[in-house]
């Protein structure tokens, strides 16, 4: 690591400092601390699901705890609040954390409960409303159908000159495509038919693409 400000001798400004331990920033970082975080949920009798790494689960009593965890965001869900509390103590006697509640929002994803009808739903109103304002369509009308039936879409449509791939490789289309599959991956599967065939031109979009 180069030496910080302040600490550069004279003689010795191409000397580098001599790491002990990982350092946010650093490329190792981010499995540094996955395998501190996984050995200490590990440690804990949590499993690690073998379908994605980042989800653990232990079985108490009758029912599950489980934990998922983005970077270092976690989500906690369980019906036995006394080995949630458990958890989070020891989460918080072992790293630097903040408990924000009963989660309300999650990686796009805003979460309404109500306990009184027993149900949970997941919106991506504000996630969609950025995605619409990102690309120029704030106003854009709403319809009743992703893709219409009188849309034919087709490789024909493809830039056949090169003034019209010029054109296309200014316009962020597979960009856009992204935006829609995190939505239809979390909330929007009934607008998968549609990104699926939009997304066959993400190579070589048309504008009618």
């Amino acid at each position: 690591m180069k030496q910080p400000e302040g600490f550069i001798e004279e003689g010795k400004e191409e000397l580098v400092c001599r790491l002990t331990k990982s350092l946010y920033g650093l490329k190792q970082a981010p499995q540094q601390w996955y395998k501190k975080f996984d050995g200490f949920m590990q440690g804990n009798g949590y499993l690690r699901c073998n379908a994605d790494h980042c989800c653990y689960f232990k079985r108490v009593k009758s029912s599950f705890i489980i934990l998922l965890l983005y970077v270092d965001d976690m989500l906690v869900v369980g019906v036995d609040l006394e080995e949630i509390n458990r958890l989070k103590k020891k989460l918080s006697s072992e790293f630097e954390m903040k408990d924000l509640g009963a989660a309300k929002q999650i990686l796009g994803m805003r979460i309404s409960r109500d306990e009184h009808e027993g149900t949970l739903k997941l919106s991506q109103a504000e996630y969609i409303r950025k995605v619409l304002q990102k690309f120029s369509m704030g106003d854009a009308k709403s319809v009743r159908t992703p893709l219409a039936n009188h849309f034919r879409l087709s490789k024909d449509q493809c830039p056949k000159t090169e003034e019209e791939k010029d054109f296309m490789a200014k316009v962020p289309y597979a960009s856009a495509i992204e935006s829609l599959i995190y939505a239809m991956t979390c909330t929007r599967p009934d607008i998968s038919d549609a990104v699926g065939v939009v997304s066959r031109y993400m190579s070589n979009p048309g504008k009618p693409h």
